[in-house]
C-alpha cells in the first residue's frame, strides 16, 4: 500500500542537511536502483554474453573491460555452419547495434530542476575538458559519420557535437549545451527532444550536488552515469562516478571499484564508454522498455534494411537449393562434379530403398501417404516424416 510506504528523503531535505552530498539520491517513491561498489556479485547484466570474444575483427580491450550484448543476438552462431548457415546467421544478427547515441547533461551547483539543467548555456573549463576526454568536437555540417539524429545539412541542431569511435562502434553524444537554446522556452524542448529520446545519459557535475533520476521526465531515459570532477584545475584531475537505472533494468558491467574514483586516464575513458554501451544493452532488456518498444513504429530505414536482407537470403538459399537438386544452370552442375545434384546422385539409393517396401502392399503405402497429407498440422507431418525417415534409413544402409 502506498499509504504505508515511507518515502525516501526529498532532495530539498538532503540539501538542508548540508554537504557532502551523495552524487545520486533515489526518488521519494523509488523506481530506481543505485549501483553499490561494495557489492560485486552481479557485475554484468543477466542473459548477456560477451561480444568481443566472438568477433574476429573487433578492436581488443586494452584494460580488459568487456562489452556485453544480447545473448540471443548470436544464438545461432554456435549451431550453424556452412554457406547457407552463414546467411541465416547474418540475417539473425543484423540488428546487432554498432552505433550509439548518449546524452550529456551539465548540472551546476545546487541545480535540482529539469529546466535548470537544460537551461545551462556556458561550458566551464572543467566541462570542456571532460567533453574533449569523451571524444572529438566535430562540425555537424556535412558530417559523414553516424549523426545520431542530428541535422548535418541545415544547422537545425546546432553547429557542433562530440563524436568518437570506440572499439569499432560509433558514438554520438547529445551535449545539452551544444544543442540549440531557445529564448523564452523554459523547457528547452529543442534540447530535450534529443536527450529525452536517448536511453542512457551522462550527468556531469562540477561541484558536489545530488542528482535525482526523476528530475528529467522521459519515457526513454532508463539509466544515468553521474560523473563528478575532483581537482579540475590540477594535474591530478579525478572523477567520482555513480550509476543509477530504473528498477526493471538488470545490472551491467564493468563494476564500479571501491571507492568509485578514477584518475583522468585512458583506462577511465575505456571504463566509461564500455559502461555506457553496456547500460544501453541492459536497458533494452527491461520490461518497461520492451513494452514501450512494441508501441513504436519501426523506422522506415530499418524496415527496408530487414526486407532487403530477407530478399537476399531467400534468393541465395533458393539458388543453392536449385543447384543441390540439379535444377540450376549447367555451370553449377559442372561445379558439382558433372552430376545432376543431390537428387540424381541419391536417386539410385532411394529407388533401391523403396524396393524394401515391396513387402508392404502398395495400397497400404499409398494409404499412409494420403493419410499424412490429410492429417492436420503436426500429425500429418509426423507420419510423412516417419515414412521418409524409413526410406532414407534403407537407402543409407545400402
Amino acid at each position: 500500500m502506498k499509504e504505508d510506504y515511507i518515502p525516501y528523503p526529498s532532495i530539498d531535505e538532503i540539501l538542508e542537511k548540508g554537504s557532502p552530498y551523495p552524487l545520486i539520491i533515489l526518488p521519494q517513491f523509488g523506481g530506481y536502483w543505485i549501483e553499490d561498489p561494495e557489492n560485486l556479485g552481479t557485475p554484468t547484466s543477466s542473459d548477456s554474453s560477451i561480444c568481443e570474444e566472438e568477433e574476429e575483427n573487433l578492436s581488443p580491450s586494452t584494460y580488459g573491460y568487456k562489452l556485453e550484448c544480447k545473448g540471443e543476438a548470436r544464438a545461432y552462431r554456435k549451431h550453424f555452419l556452412g554457406k547457407a548457415s552463414q546467411m541465416i546467421v547474418s540475417y539473425d544478427e543484423h540488428e546487432v547495434n554498432n552505433t550509439f547515441k548518449f546524452g550529456v547533461i551539465y548540472q551546476k551547483f545546487r541545480q535540482t530542476q529539469e529546466e535548470e539543467l537544460f537551461g545551462n548555456n556556458e561550458e566551464s573549463t572543467a566541462f570542456k575538458n571532460f567533453l574533449s576526454f569523451l571524444g572529438d568536437t566535430i562540425t555537424l555540417q556535412d558530417f559523414k559519420g553516424f549523426r545520431g539524429g542530428l541535422d548535418v545539412s541545415h544547422g537545425q541542431t546546432g553547429a557542433e557535437s562530440v563524436y568518437t569511435v570506440f572499439r569499432d562502434r560509433e558514438i554520438m553524444f547529445h551535449v545539452s549545451t551544444k544543442l540549440p537554446f531557445t529564448e523564452g522556452d523554459t523547457q528547452q524542448l529543442q534540447r530535450k527532444r534529443h536527450i529525452g529520446n536517448d536511453i542512457v545519459a551522462i550527468i556531469f557535475q562540477e561541484e558536489n550536488t545530488p542528482f535525482v533520476p526523476d528530475m528529467i521526465a522521459s519515457n526513454f531515459l532508463h539509466a544515468y552515469i553521474v560523473v563528478q570532477v575532483e581537482n579540475p584545475e590540477a594535474d591530478n584531475t579525478a572523477y567520482k562516478v555513480s550509476v543509477t537505472a530504473r528498477e526493471d533494468v538488470p545490472s551491467f558491467g564493468p563494476p564500479l571499484p571501491s571507492p568509485p574514483v578514477f584518475q583522468k586516464s585512458p583506462e577511465f575513458r575505456e571504463f566509461l564508454l564500455t559502461k555506457l554501451i553496456n547500460a544501453e544493452t541492459a536497458c533494452c532488456k527491461s520490461d518497461k522498455f520492451a513494452k514501450l518498444e512494441v508501441t513504436l513504429p519501426i523506422p522506415a530505414r530499418h524496415d527496408r534494411t530487414r526486407a532487403a536482407l530477407l530478399d537476399n537470403l531467400h534468393d541465395e538459399l533458393h539458388g543453392h537449393t536449385q543447384t543441390m537438386l540439379g535444377l540450376g544452370p549447367e555451370e553449377d552442375k559442372l561445379e558439382n562434379g558433372g552430376h545432376g545434384g543431390f537428387l540424381e546422385s541419391f536417386k539410385g539409393k532411394v529407388d533401391s530403398a523403396l524396393v524394401a517396401l515391396q513387402g508392404v502392399p502398395g495400397q497400404a503405402v499409398s494409404s499412409l501417404v494420403r493419410a499424412g497429407l490429410r492429417l492436420p498440422g503436426r500429425l500429418g507431418t509426423a507420419l510423412l516424416g516417419c515414412l521418409l525417415a524409413y526410406v532414407l534409413h534403407c537407402a543409407l544402409s545400402e
